[in-house]
């Protein structure tokens, strides 16, 4: 699969699964300067941050998708 097709495929559809995490106060409020500075939600930050992951290992899911 290539990367558009990838990227279509992990953010095309609708979102219904939730993903919690704990993070250190610096930590959020350094992802929160940059999702202001960007003009995104914090949300759309850090699935962006998350889909840049995926696309860059994309071999893992060769076949699998």
């Amino acid at each position: 699969m290539g990367e558009q097709e990838l990227r279509k495929h992990i953010l095309g559809a609708k979102k219904t699964e939730r993903i919690i995490f704990a993070a250190t106060p610096e930590l959020k409020g350094a992802l929160e300067a940059i999702a202001q500075e960007k003009c995104v939600s914090l949300s759309a930050l850090i699935t962006s941050l998350a889909a840049d992951e995926v696309i860059e290992n994309k071999e893992l899911f060769d076949g699998k998708q």
